[in-house]
């Protein structure tokens, strides 16, 4: 059995998307997989068969070169040391919050709708590689489904899609191009589960959402962690810092300016060095100035590989954040969270504030898991709490680590992916 994974990045040990994908496909031999991505970006581990990347610029110059130059990636182009964005210049594109307004969307969308990115050049790609099944990770973009679905049909191939983010169940923009883009978002995607064999989500309730509106066969099986599970909790007696790695968009920076804000003020008052560390590739000034604005956090750039795994073991308490604001509940509340999986593998204590309605925070909360905060008032008792109280610590930690085997086991949760992917193949 072979699958097509059709998604924005490719595989990689960094980034949320790519490294949920390597645990996804952890179980499975290198052989058994190819990928066709849109992203400027290469693998930094050479995961997959093949590799077929046909990006956004190319469509674009297709309008007036009246050729869409998608093209195989080499394999000497794959090493671990790849950056974020293969050229530097991509990333302040990419990246720039206007990406997620309906007008940028739609007009992305009809240009990708309106080119023929379906070249003979991958063609010959999907046809060498003889895949059995699709496995889709579309997300908010309408094009991506229409993608998965258009090459599904061509080469009379089963589909299975992931649904890591609830992109239907949401409140629309505002404005009439913001209800627009949403209504055709959900048509897109309404067509798209009519085609599939399965729907495999990260979390319960996007299973038993699905499943109850559309009756698509659906599967949860949570993101594995990316290092081994603990065997025990780490010792750490007495913290001093958090460490908090990933995105802070989403309006997480301001819950961990929160939590700078606390700290400044214990600091103060007992003459302490409390410190948050930060590591993320955040660029924009205005989001990081509302960090520097604290004392207590400090602000690192992001790390991959051997580094990334030196600053998570070494770290004293992780730290997990959602944002309080309607809208960015609405884009999460059903999501869990990569980093998740991770933390509670660790064997080291873990700090989770946001609200108790997203999925993150109640996993971490129904299972006593983390000492999660769920209002401001609160935070200054339950950093106090994670500081100073080691017994409860441990209690909290032993809990994550049972519900890491239980839930996040990715050898299991690959396997159980390999299962679902072989029986679409067989149908």
């Amino acid at each position: 059995m072979k699958a097509l994974i059709i998604s924005h990045n490719p595989i990689t040990t960094h980034g949320s998307m790519g490294k949920t994908m390597l645990t996804l496909f952890s179980a499975f031999k290198k052989e058994e997989l190819c990928q066709l991505y849109i992203y400027p970006s290469l693998p930094d581990i050479d995961f997959c068969n093949a590799y077929f990347r046909v990006t956004d610029k190319d469509v674009l110059r297709s309008y007036y070169t009246f050729s869409v130059k998608g093209e195989e990636i080499d394999k000497t182009a794959i090493h671990t040391e790849q950056p974020l964005f293969e050229n530097e210049r991509d990333e302040g594109l990419y990246r720039s919050r206007k990406n997620k307004r309906p007008l940028r969307l739609l007009l992305r969308d009809a240009m990708w709708r309106f080119s023929r990115w379906y070249t003979p050049a991958l063609r010959a790609f999907i046809e060498r590689e003889r895949p059995d099944v699709i496995f889709a990770a579309p997300g908010l973009a309408k094009f991506l489904y229409r993608m998965a679905d258009k090459i599904a049909k061509k080469h009379n191939l089963p589909l299975v899609t992931y649904i890591c983010d609830d992109c239907y169940f949401v409140r629309p923009q505002k404005g009439l191009l913001g209800k627009w883009q949403a209504h055709a978002l959900q048509k897109t995607i309404e067509r798209h589960l009519a085609g599939v064999n399965t729907a495999i989500t990260i979390s319960t309730p996007i299973t038993n959402q699905y499943r109850k509106a559309f009756g698509v066969n659906t599967e949860t099986i949570m993101t594995g962690a990316g290092f081994p599970i603990a065997d025990a909790p780490l010792p750490r007696p007495t913290p001093h810092s958090f460490t908090y790695l990933g995105g802070i968009r989403c309006n997480r920076y301001r819950s961990l300016a929160d939590i700078g804000e606390v700290l400044d003020r214990l600091n103060a008052e007992n003459g302490t060095d409390l410190s948050l560390n930060i590591y993320t590739d955040e660029r924009d000034e205005e989001i990081l100035s509302h960090l520097r604005a604290h004392s207590s956090v400090h602000l690192h750039g992001y790390v991959t590989g051997e580094e990334f795994r030196r600053v998570f073991s070494e770290a004293e308490i992780l730290l997990h954040v959602e944002a309080f604001d309607a809208e960015s509940i609405d884009l999460v509340k059903h999501s869990i969270s990569t980093k998740i999986a991770d933390s509670l593998a660790s064997g080291i204590p873990l700090l989770a504030y946001g609200p108790a309605s997203v999925a993150s925070i109640a996993h971490l909360a129904e299972h006593d898991a983390a000492l999660t905060v769920t209002d401001k008032s609160e935070l200054a008792r339950g950093i106090s709490q994670i500081l100073f109280d080691p017994e409860e610590n441990r209690a909290r930690t032993l809990c994550a680590l049972a519900l890491a085997r239980r839930c996040h086991d990715t050898a299991e949760n690959s396997r159980r992916v390999h299962e679902i992917l072989e029986a679409a193949a067989k149908q």
